[in-house]
Order: C-alpha cells, then structure tokens, then sequence
C-alpha cells in the first residue's frame, strides 16, 4: 500500500522539477536574446596590456549585420609583432564573429592601427568580447648577408629576397643622399634597419647614416617603404656603401592570445540614436 501512493508522490515531484527546469531555460534564453531598442550600438573605449604591447581599442559600434572597432597597438619590445587579422574575432550571444585583412606588422617600440570588422546576421548586443588571438612575436632572427657596393649607388640591387630600386641620389660638398624604395618578396618578415648602413671612405673613415637611425622597417610580402640615407661626408671621395646586418626575416612565434570585454556606452548610444 504505501508503494501504492509514493510512486504518484515522485512523479508529481519530477514534473514539478521539469517545468522548473523549463522555466529557466526559457527566461535565460529570453535575457540572451533581449533585443537593443538602438540601430546602432555604441561602446565604451577600453585599453589593455600585455607582456609585449599596450591594445587600444575605440570607436566601436554594432549594428544588426556588422560590429567593427578601431585597434591600436603600442609594440614595447626591440622586436617585430605580427597580428595576424584572420585568427582575431568578436564574439556576442550569436557565437563567434571573425575578422580578415593583411597581416599588421609593428617594428620595434612602433604603433600601428587598424580597422577590425566582422559581418553576421542580428548579431547587435551590449556586450561583446574581442579575442586577439593572431598575436605573434618575431624572435628568432635570420641575417642576410650582402657585399659592400661602392658609389655612385647600383639602380637596382638585389639582397636575398629584398629588392631595392634607385630613387634618386645626390652628392655635393660634404653631404652624400641616397634615395632607394626597398620591396620584401620572402614569405616570412623581413626586416630593414637604415641606421646600421655606414659609408666608408678610401682612407677608412665611417659615417653613420644621419636619416632614420633609430628606425626598423618590418614589411610583410610584397611591401614596400622609400628608405633615405644621408651620410656626412666628402662626397668627392670613392666611397664605398656597407650593408652590415641591415637585412633581416624572421618566421612569427605565437605568443598569448588577448582577451578584452567591450560594453555598450550607455549615454553614447542614447545621444547618437536621437
């Protein structure tokens, strides 16, 4: 008898739990999914730190189809970062929104900015998260040597898988200028410092090139940057133009991925949906 009458008893209980269950489920669905009553949402600029780099992050807005911002980052190293745009994404309660464009390079202790976007469908919320995960360190570095040229300067040179093209030069009294627009064809990152480039005269006296001397030109494939040299020197003498390790690559190393939380600016979105 008492067998009887608990049986009922548990399964009374056990509906109640279901529904309960159900409950919950539906009004925790209902919040993920709670429409933004705004066209456009606008968020709150947000900075973060890392190991290697400062991230600036602003001017970040989602619609119902696109979420972009503005990402600036500050290389605190000696050594060239890569991001990598495509392995970078947003993502919001529809799941995990990618980005894409060329590789961004930032030479040592430079800055660089880009425009991250991502396209979905009713993907607008007031609360997404931007992961940089295509973050990379160039750490290892591979020297390509090169011969000393003497001047007047060769209109094209080729140095391992960088070419450079004449873009002018001049030499009077005791100023000699070269003018070349350096082009990198390898598949890795090449890497350009001007100020390791001396001139050298007969009686072996050298000049330090006096343009970009604290500069590194990191390009990726098929970049190119106009790069100047001014030597203080007598530009009368059979000089002669050396290299040194100028010329590098370097395969990129992943480092850690970067995880930051954007929120909506409240009184922002508020004014700009007027």
């Amino acid at each position: 008898m008492q067998f009887f009458y608990s049986y009922p008893i548990k399964l009374i209980f056990m509906k109640k739990n279901i529904a309960l269950l159900l409950f919950c489920s539906i009004t925790s669905l209902s919040i993920a999914q709670k429409k933004i009553n705004y066209a456009t949402v606008y968020f709150e600029d947000k900075t973060a730190e890392c190991t290697n780099a400062k991230i600036n992050i602003d001017d970040i807005v989602c619609k119902d189809d696109l979420i972009k911002a503005k990402v600036k980052i500050t290389n605190y190293t000696d050594k060239t970062i890569v991001i990598k745009p495509e392995e970078c994404f947003f993502t919001n309660p529809t799941g995990n929104l990618f980005s894409h464009g060329k590789w961004i390079i930032i030479s040592p202790r430079q800055k660089e900015s880009k425009v991250f976007e991502a396209k979905g469908n009713d993907i607008r919320t007031d609360s997404i998260a931007f992961k940089l995960n295509g973050f990379y360190i160039c750490n290892a570095v591979e020297v390509t040597d090169t011969k000393p040229m003497p001047l007047p300067p060769a209109p094209e040179i080729s140095i391992g898988n960088f070419r450079l093209k004449l873009d002018g030069w001049n030499r009077g009294g005791k100023e000699v200028i070269i003018k070349y627009k350096v082009t990198y064809v390898g598949d890795k990152v090449g890497m350009f410092v001007p100020g390791k480039v001396i001139l050298k005269s007969p009686e072996g006296t050298e000049c330090k090139n006096k343009k970009e001397e604290d500069k590194t030109f990191s390009f990726k494939k098929n970049e190119d940057f106009l790069v100047e040299f001014l030597f203080l020197s007598d530009s009368k003498k059979d000089n002669t133009l050396l290299w040194n390790d100028a010329f590098s690559e370097s395969t990129p190393e992943k480092a850690d991925n970067v995880s930051i939380v954007l929120k909506m600016d409240v009184a922002k979105t508020k004014d700009k949906n007027k």
